[in-house]
């Protein structure tokens, strides 16, 4: 086994059961005379704190940045470009999202999960003319 990869850590017997996701998510073995459980070496692996990454790796984004939950345009002031990526929150309605990524931009900060702007703009333009339409 390669140090730097962890296994894949699968369901015990999970492949009597088909490729379906639910057995192949991690489940911990509880049974009286499990193999898993007591750690036979050909049954496969259980997780343990020994696979976990290092400490200053930890909490932080796949890109290496550290994330930072956004709710307004004035919490983007002093963040550091090369540290910090911004991840709106879910809460943030489409008005203020919109005004949270052009403010982001301008700084040139990394918004992790973004909308697409023109595509808004143009989904409220046919719905007006929609409504105009149905007036006539």
């Amino acid at each position: 086994m390669n140090p730097k990869k962890k296994p894949a850590f699968m369901r015990q017997e999970w492949f009597r059961f088909g490729n379906s996701k639910k057995w192949v998510k991690w489940r911990k073995p509880r049974g009286n005379k499990s193999k898993l459980r007591r750690h036979f070496r050909e049954k496969g692996f259980m997780p343990d704190p020994g696979y976990g990454g290092p400490v200053s790796l930890r909490m932080l984004h796949p890109s290496g940045m550290q994330e930072v939950m956004v709710n307004n345009v004035g919490q983007l002031n002093g963040l550091d470009v090369e540290v910090n990526a911004v991840r709106i929150a879910a809460g943030v309605g489409g008005f203020k999202r919109i005004a949270i990524q052009k403010k982001a931009e301008e700084l040139k900060l990394k918004v992790l999960n973004p909308k697409k702007i023109e595509l808004r703009k143009k989904q409220k333009e046919v719905k007006k003319s929609e409504h105009k339409e149905e007036k006539k």
